[in-house]
């Protein structure tokens, strides 16, 4: 798969290979004809759609065992198995279950950025030439269906981490975005590789997008909110934390420094994930101005007129 590529879905080839058999069930909701979503256990949501006979899914568990429920409620739902899977991040609570998908014949999908930590995961070599299952989209993929039915993968740059994927049905109005949007709970600032920055620019992109459900990394399946409160999170948090790290005080005083009124940020506790999602995003700044070259601080993001609304989870 090229940037820009067109995956033509060979609609009439033969799937080959049976739903396994899982001991963990996996309930679905159907978003809309041809679309379902789930929340696996672990917490990480995942989804598929039929392309007018040919199934994706987004997503693998965090485990064998609940990648072959995913396959298993994908089977009863669509009468097929998936042909491809897109994996949208390298964390473990999204592509642990990686193996039984390959097991079960599913060419995996990923961003080149993530696809060495995906074979880290599985255990696989790194060569590309050894790795067969693993197609990575630089930019762009389409994907193509029978009759109007097509979805889009996209690399928007760094975010959530360095290789986000988010895949849009526009046909179906839904929206698969990973870990970079998340409803009703926190999202995870703290990955060794994450852009803030960056992350606030997708969400904007994002927020564009003519659809009317969100499958999110995290959270409640179904509504958009998500988008505009995973944005207007991150960007009190990096104006928190950029005041801190500007401040020059010691770490060992940041959360005191967090937990002042002053830097409260409506509807959302002072929980344990909160304040070290500001930590790190701190700790981040002072790096980058300790970096040699470096002259000046990122722009603190102005505080948005509208509070979100997350929670810790």
């Amino acid at each position: 798969m090229t940037t820009r590529g067109i995956l033509a879905l060979a609609l009439s080839a033969a799937l080959s290979g049976g739903a396994a058999v899982a001991q963990t069930r996996i309930p679905s909701q159907k978003l809309t004809e041809g679309v379902w979503a789930s929340t696996t256990p672990g917490g990480a949501n995942v989804g598929w759609f039929d392309l007018g006979g040919t199934v994706i899914a987004v997503e693998c568990g965090t485990s064998d065992e609940v990648a072959r429920a995913i396959l298993e409620e994908i089977q009863k739902t669509t009468g097929k198995k998936p042909r491809y899977v897109v994996l949208t991040h390298a964390h473990r609570d999204h592509v642990g279950g990686v193996g039984a998908f390959v097991a079960a014949g599913v060419q995996v999908v990923s961003s080149e950025k993530a696809a060495s930590g995906i074979l880290t995961l599985f255990g696989a070599p790194k060569s590309g030439a050894e790795t067969p299952f693993l197609m990575t989209v630089s930019e762009r993929s389409l994907l193509v269906g029978r009759g109007p039915w097509r979805a889009e993968i996209d690399y928007l740059g760094p975010g959530h981490t360095q290789g986000d994927l988010v895949v849009v049905v526009p046909d179906a109005g839904v929206l698969f975005c990973g870990d970079l949007a998340a409803t009703g709970v926190l999202p995870f600032l703290r990955a060794d590789d994450v852009d803030p920055e960056g992350w606030e620019k997708i969400l904007q992109r994002l927020a564009g997008l003519k659809v009317g459900k969100l499958v999110p990394g995290h959270g409640a399946i179904g509504p958009t909110q998500g988008i505009a409160d995973t944005a207007a999170y991150i960007g009190q948090v990096r104006q928190i934390a950029t005041k801190i790290a500007m401040s020059g005080v010691p770490e060992s005083v940041w959360e005191a420094q967090i937990a002042d009124p002053s830097n409260a940020i409506q509807n959302v506790p002072l929980t344990p994930d909160h304040v070290e999602n500001v930590k790190a995003v701190a700790r981040l700044i002072v790096s980058r101005r300790a970096a040699p070259g470096a002259t000046k601080a990122p722009t603190p993001a102005a505080r948005p007129t509208a509070a979100p609304t997350p929670r810790s989870s």
